[in-house]
């Protein structure tokens, strides 16, 4: 039961054949009336892999966006009582054997704890074109790989990791953060409603303020900010604070900028309306697969059914219901955590056939899935459903 208790508190949200997607280096033909007649050339299909732990490599064509996973393992009690962790790269390494690396364009994740931001800096490293996209508390942390480290006087970590690559969506002075639905949460200098930001021709990305709720009964882990750059990585899990929680949502866009498909991401569930997405943003392009996290959900209200009833989306994967403490892919489930509860609501939130959803190769039987590690899913275009 102790080390049910300990599993529970740390647990919360806490490569397929690629096909063409439209390339911009096509060379269109000079006969101006043939190119108007042509029709338009069809949306190619997205690809996900789910990796576990929150971690999904979401490929449209040669472009990939990868939510942040955790291959490095440590035990329970040793992340409890603060001893040191060291990040697992051969893990890592073999956990992303198979995806195209010199592909992946963005890391995403949501908050800085050390399941979600552990492994970036050694991802970073092996995908050339990578950036990632997190929160300042990210950014602070990772400022300990950068080449400059004015003041720091210990001995500088690998990687090394440019500034550049890696950007805070909740910086105020340069904010893609949309605090419509948690105004109290905006920072001064920080307008309302938040911007999309470019991450290449083909990828747009938008935060969503949102929350972490504590982890068993009143116990937060790793809850806080870091507001300056660090000279060193924190060295023990409790020292990759969280700082401020965000979603997202990351449009794939086709030749004319406007979105083919729309992905909503969190990894950490919310009390409403922290963490949902204002109408006005669904108004041009609905959802059309929710990534949701299960960790913690029995910690917050009505989830969920509450984020499926804003989003509305096509499909939802959910994931993070594996007790990370256990080796990679195991599907052994976090202790004390009603997976089987979630389940029942989120099927009863999406009724309806999995029509344009496969699941390893199959047909989906429902639109909602709980994702199993190293799955892989392929959303087909399709109309999206109504409100």
């Amino acid at each position: 039961m102790k080390r049910a208790l300990l599993v529970g508190l740390l647990a919360a949200c806490s490569s397929p054949a690629h096909e063409a997607a439209p390339d911009a280096a096509v060379v269109q033909h000079p006969d101006a009336a043939a190119a108007h007649d042509a029709a338009p050339a069809p949306v190619a299909s997205l690809a996900i892999h789910g990796l576990g732990v929150q971690g999904f490599w979401i490929q449209w064509g040669h472009e990939a966006v990868l939510t942040a996973p955790l291959y490095t393992r440590q035990d329970g009690f040793d992340v409890t009582v603060g001893m040191p962790i060291t990040r697992d790269d051969a893990a890592i390494d073999t956990g992303l054997a198979g995806e195209p690396l010199d592909e992946l364009t963005a890391i995403v994740s949501g908050h800085a704890h050390y399941d979600h931001f552990l492994d970036v800096p050694h991802i970073l490293d092996i995908a050339p074109n990578a950036r990632a996209y997190t929160n300042q508390t990210g950014r602070h942390i990772l400022a300990a790989l950068a080449p400059d480290r004015p003041g720091c006087t210990t001995a500088a970590a690998a990687p090394t990791i440019d500034r550049t690559r890696v950007i805070a969506m909740d910086d105020a002075l340069a904010s893609h953060t949309d605090y419509t639905n948690c105004p109290e949460q905006r920072p001064d200098g920080a307008p309302l409603e938040g911007t999309w930001l470019e991450v290449s021709p083909h990828i747009r990305l938008k935060a969503f303020c949102s929350m972490h709720p504590a982890q068993v009964g009143p116990y937060h882990f790793g809850a806080g900010a870091i507001d300056q750059d660090q000279c060193d990585l924190p060295a023990a899990a409790s020292g990759w604070l969280e700082g401020q929680t965000l979603a997202f949502l990351v449009d794939f866009l086709d030749e004319q900028g406007n979105p083919a498909y729309r992905v909503f991401y969190q990894d950490a569930p919310t009390n409403a309306p922290s963490g949902h997405i204002p109408d006005a943003t669904l108004a041009d392009k609905p959802v059309d697969v929710a990534l949701l996290c299960v960790g913690s959900s029995d910690a917050v209200t009505d989830q969920p059914a509450s984020i499926l009833a804003n989003l509305n989306p096509r499909f939802a994967l959910s994931g993070h219901w594996e007790d990370f403490f256990q080796p990679v892919g195991s599907t052994a489930p976090i202790p004390l955590l009603d997976v089987t509860g979630y389940v029942q609501r989120a099927n009863a939130a999406m009724p309806g056939t999995g029509d344009g959803l496969s699941v390893d190769g199959a047909p989906a039987t429902g639109r909602h899935v709980l994702v199993q590690p190293d799955s892989r899913y392929v959303v087909a275009p399709g109309v999206m459903l109504g409100g």
